[in-house]
């Protein structure tokens, strides 16, 4: 009965976590992306951080995009980013 009992407890953590949000992860792609002055690729953000998926830069490049901080100029591979005006 311990071990299920540590078993939901941990799970409980873990949904906890997810809910917070990007975490450390997010926050370093996202101060890259606040440093670039240039239009800036996917695959460049990637390259700058290292040890994050391109899923995680995709889900905070959404998340910025939403915010009206950055924008797309293209799509698909060639797809470029840029700023959209003043960074807080």
């Amino acid at each position: 009965m311990g071990m299920i009992t540590r078993a939901y407890k941990e799970f409980e953590e873990r949904v906890g976590a997810i809910e917070r949000g990007c975490g450390a992860k997010g926050d370093r792609v996202r101060a890259e992306i606040l440093k670039r002055n240039l239009p800036f690729s996917i695959s460049e953000t990637e390259e700058a951080c290292p040890g994050i998926s391109r899923d995680m830069v995709r889900v905070v490049l959404r998340a910025m995009k939403a915010e009206g901080l950055i924008t797309p100029t293209g799509k698909g591979r060639a797809a470029k980013w840029e700023q959209t005006g003043p960074m807080p």
